[in-house]
């Protein structure tokens, strides 16, 4: 993608003691051939090497394969991992601890696979990559006013309602730097392409975005006297994306001189792009940014001949699943041959809160939480609204689960989602009318549970909770008002409560 590739300002790094080898190693790997290859024999697959007296478990485009004490599956004595056509994320676990846990991704571009037609969704795992640096480059300037430490000592900074602290310390002759994130807030904005130019054809169709990014973690630099030595670790993300980034960066004459990035991600905020399948991990090289082993999707070109094209997206509209809304993405939820836009039954909803206009979105673990983003193709802010006893139920697309709530007298009331049950009271909700300073024709409506007078609420953090037995108790009226957006179209008129 080479439209993402800004310059990037050199980082102010330590400079300390001494030429002994660094201590992280960036290029560690068990997978043969290594991450980020492009496959061309679909009957290759890749290997899993240096193992050989482990119990290995593995999985295939599993977005979190868990894993726990029981394998999704065991590699057997071969070690191979055999892959079909298309795009694969792969993680293996050797262990208990984060060090026995590691992801790789492939393309299989076998001369049988067949090709995509139409419009190609990008990634927008470079994004987030992109703006974590920019973040992260702030952050540090602002500990230390962009200037190296003189010294060993310590240095941080508030990010929101989190921190970031910066210690340097000396082990033997070498500088250690530890950056450790706790719930670090902060949000820079870049340039994304316009999606109204689904083939890419202008490379000055972009817009600014402002991401939103909390950082959870630690990274680590070693370096010697002269500045040379490397920096690692991994942070998990939330805001705007929920995901991780990793860094592998070779540092030298205290300056990022290459290396890579990895960014991984459920969910985010990019109009038009989506995460990489199954989270998986997707290394961009530095300085130029550019996705390691061409294995992200490229635009794609115009049909030659298009023939009558209705709604202008590019799709002709003898193909086009919504010939007279421009949907260049030809989104489908159901597959039923209608498209989103104009499918009077459709497969999904988004729920859109009035306060900030957060929507619903479903997290890992049960989590259940609210975004400014508002991302009709993010799977993880579509539910499916289904007819349960008289009340509605609110299935997550992403994970299978439905809208539930927690039941404790002493709290929190946290909404969560849970394993769907037509009888667990829980998960019935009444969509019904809510006027509470004044009727509001966007946001007409509130969740009410029919177990416990639930109710759910939303604050301008994201949290979703609400109060047992009093739904008027807590929160303002922006807080509960909700609309649900059949298909993600908020250009249109919510559901009828």
């Amino acid at each position: 993608m080479g439209l993402h590739s800004p310059a990037m300002r050199s980082l102010p790094l330590l400079l300390a003691a001494c030429t002994t080898q660094s201590s992280l190693d960036p290029s560690a790997t068990h997978f043969d051939p290594p991450s980020g290859t492009t496959l061309t024999d679909e009957s290759s697959g890749v290997d899993v090497v240096g193992l050989d007296d482990a119990v290995v478990c593995v999985a295939v485009d599993v977005g979190d394969p868990g894993f726990g004490d029981t394998c999704v599956a065991t590699l057997d004595a071969e070690r191979h991992v055999p892959l079909a056509c298309g795009f694969h994320a792969v993680s293996i676990r050797w262990g208990e601890g984060e060090a026995d846990l590691e992801q790789a991704s492939y393309l299989v571009e076998d001369a049988d696979c067949a090709a995509v037609d139409g419009p190609v969704i990008l990634w927008q795992n470079d994004e987030l990559v992109r703006a974590f640096v920019a973040i992260k480059d702030e952050l540090t300037c602002r500990m230390n006013g962009c200037e190296n430490p003189s010294g060993t000592g310590s240095w941080s900074a508030d990010c929101g309602d989190g921190t970031v602290e910066w210690n340097v310390s000396l082990d033997g002759l070498r500088a250690i730097s530890q950056f450790t994130y706790s719930s670090c807030r902060a949000s820079t904005t870049v340039e994304v392409h316009d999606p109204v130019d689904p083939y890419w054809q202008d490379e000055a169709a972009v817009l600014p975005l402002e991401i939103e990014l909390v950082l959870d973690g630690v990274l680590k630099q070693d370096t010697d006297f002269s500045g040379n030595g490397d920096e690692g670790g991994t942070l998990t993300v939330s805001g705007d994306f929920l995901g991780k980034v990793k860094s592998a960066i070779v540092i030298t004459d205290a300056a990022r001189a290459g290396g890579w990035f990895e960014g991984g991600c459920a969910s985010g905020p990019v109009p038009g792009e989506v995460c990489a399948p199954g989270e998986a991990m997707i290394r961009y090289d530095y300085p130029d940014w550019t996705c390691h082993g061409a294995i992200c999707p490229e635009p794609g070109d115009p049909p030659i001949d298009a023939g009558s094209d209705t709604d202008g997206d590019g799709i002709a509209d003898d193909v086009d699943v919504c010939p007279e809304v421009f949907d260049p993405f030809q989104l489908d939820g159901d597959g039923d041959g209608v498209g989103d836009l104009c499918d009077t039954a459709p497969a999904f909803s988004l729920i859109q809160f009035k306060s900030d206009g957060r929507c619903l979105v479903a997290e890992s673990g049960g989590v259940v939480a609210s975004t400014t983003s508002c991302i009709s193709t993010d799977p993880s802010q579509q539910w499916e609204v289904l007819s349960v006893g008289g009340h509605s139920a609110y299935k997550s697309v992403v994970n299978g689960a439905c809208l539930s709530h927690t039941d404790s007298w002493i709290g929190p009331w946290t909404v969560i989602t849970a394993i769907c049950d037509e009888a667990d009271a829980f998960q019935q909700w009444d969509y019904e009318p809510y006027d509470q300073g004044g009727l509001d024709a966007s946001w007409p409506a509130r969740l009410h549970a029919t177990s416990d007078d639930f109710c759910a609420y939303t604050d301008f953090t994201g949290n979703v909770y609400g109060t047992i037995a009093n739904c008027g108790l807590a929160g303002t009226e922006s807080g509960r008002k909700v609309g649900v957006f059949p298909h993600g179209d908020f250009s249109g008129a919510p559901a009828a409560p």
